[in-house]
């Protein structure tokens, strides 16, 4: 069996230093960073030792680069590497901060320096403003300010104000009146949980229907990537749908909203299963979805399992269906029907069925899937095993005109496998049009029936046949007949 992989992917869109076959390091005047099979995975200041080292460990731990690869890269011994790797080990993130070289002491934050700083912040001044008139890094401002009790503004003010006098506050050049809005202080690497224990313990005693996400700052947030799914979410109409079918789960720490949220995330980062939610760290996949921690694989599957009692899962797809019709502006609606078939892995008896892609019997499970004119999913349902595909659709049909909520009518496409003319001519007095391919011999047409025909496609292409359009008579069980529109 041949297998076919697709071709890598560009590595870096700059010129770099490759670390092994995987990844590539550039390094300039912004810093640094490492990009994983062309996708940027790790980023650092100039001045950050503690970034650099990290992802160099990272890259190691990763499997992602041989010690020497990244020895190499980052122009240090392998013997170095080991070292950083031994540090975060046994000391985590803190223990790879570089010793301090020379004076023990802060020579520059003198007593009078730091006393400047910290009346220049209590003025108002923004950190870089400080910096700037007072000679040294923001940095070390920074290092000034944790060395002071900040002195609390409210009484700054009320002394201005009652000695009807105004602060005088120093700017540099150039800084007007947003440069005197104090910034946010510095933030952790990671973002620290919020305290949930009141909320964990309301939940244990039944006292609260579920905990609301909440999120803290932080320097960076690993699994970011999953937020970009939020807007197909949304026009998705999966939570929006989910509450009116199921309303809310029992009472319990984490909510539908929650419990949704994180299956459809953890199936994104390749873990559709349950037990997937065991390769993660639970505070990684808390942070994405708002919580002090994730849900484990028991109150993932008892949760499922309080859905699944409730037996509303054909009526929350039938939701979401009605959703992704209504946003469809089109007058007539085309919708196309199509068979599949799902090799079956599971321990349950389920009977066999012939895979195209095995050409022999096995397990598996038919489903039928119903798409827009764009190919956009719409609606998917469990077949009967052994069903044809014509009484699939002839069981669609109401929830498909539930799904449209009005009388447009729509045109169905499938294949040969839904071929029958009494299911046309139901179709048809359902507000429903039938488009398939004929099936059996037919007659030839005259060659006076063709005219040539030509399509100019999105893309500027010209596209010529030579059809006919002609009107049939299909026969029917009751000796009467079906007519419809041939085009051959």
């Amino acid at each position: 069996m041949t297998v076919m992989t697709a071709p890598p992917l560009p590595f870096a869109p700059v010129v770099g230093v490759d670390v092994g076959p995987n990844a590539v390091l550039v390094e300039d005047t912004d810093g640094g960073r490492v990009f994983v099979f062309g996708v940027l995975s790790y980023a650092w200041d100039p001045d950050d030792e503690v970034g650099r080292r990290l992802a160099a460990v990272q890259l190691v731990d990763g499997k992602l680069a041989a010690v020497g690869d990244v020895a190499f890269a980052f122009a240090v011994t392998t013997v170095t590497v080991w070292r950083w790797r031994q540090d975060k080990a046994t000391g985590g993130v803190a223990a790879l901060v570089p010793e301090q070289k020379g004076p023990k002491r802060r020579h520059k934050l003198t007593d009078e320096l730091v006393a400047e700083v910290r009346r220049r912040r209590d003025a108002g001044q923004t950190l870089q403003a400080i910096a700037t008139r007072v000679g040294i890094a923001p940095s070390s401002v920074r290092r000034a300010l944790d060395m002071t009790e900040p002195v609390p503004q409210p009484d700054v003010v009320d002394e201005a104000v009652a000695g009807d006098e105004t602060v005088g506050v120093d700017e540099p050049d150039g800084v007007g009146e947003a440069g005197v809005v104090g910034e946010l202080g510095p933030v952790p690497p990671l973002a620290v949980p919020a305290v949930r224990v009141a909320e964990r313990a309301a939940a244990r005693w039944g006292l609260l229907g579920e905990a609301p996400p909440v999120f803290t700052p932080c320097g960076s947030v690993p699994l970011a990537g999953l937020f970009t799914a939020l807007p197909g979410i949304h026009a998705s109409g999966l939570l929006q749908c989910a509450r009116g079918v199921y309303t809310a789960l029992p009472s319990g720490f984490y909510g539908l909203d929650t419990m949704l949220l994180e299956g459809v995330f953890r199936a994104l980062a390749g873990q559709p299963r349950a037990e997937g939610a065991t390769r993660f760290d639970p505070a990684v996949l808390g942070r994405v979805l708002g919580m002090d921690r994730g849900p484990e694989v028991k109150t993932i599957r008892r949760k499922i399992a309080q859905l699944a009692e409730l037996g509303r899962a054909a009526d929350l797809l039938g939701a979401l269906a009605a959703h992704h019709l209504a946003g469809l502006e089109d007058a007539a609606l085309v919708l196309y029907v199509d068979g599949h078939v799902r090799a079956y892995q599971g321990t349950r008896k389920v009977g066999k069925t012939h895979l195209a892609r095995l050409r022999f019997p096995a397990p598996a499970t038919v489903e039928t899937w119903v798409s827009d004119a764009h190919g956009d999913p719409v609606l998917v349902v469990m077949a009967q095993p052994a069903a044809s595909l014509a009484a699939e659709i002839r069981a669609l049909l109401p929830e498909l005109r539930r799904a449209v909520g009005d009388g447009r009518r729509v045109l169905v496409g499938f294949d040969r496998g839904g071929w029958s003319p009494a299911l046309f001519r139901e179709m048809f007095a359902a507000g429903f049009d039938s488009l398939t391919w004929r099936k059996g011999p037919i007659p030839d047409l005259p060659t006076a029936a063709f005219h040539p025909v030509t399509y100019t496609d999105e893309l500027g292409r010209v596209h010529e046949w030579d059809l006919a359009d002609t009107l049939v008579d299909l026969p029917l069980t009751d000796e009467s007949v079906f007519p419809m529109r041939q085009v051959t």
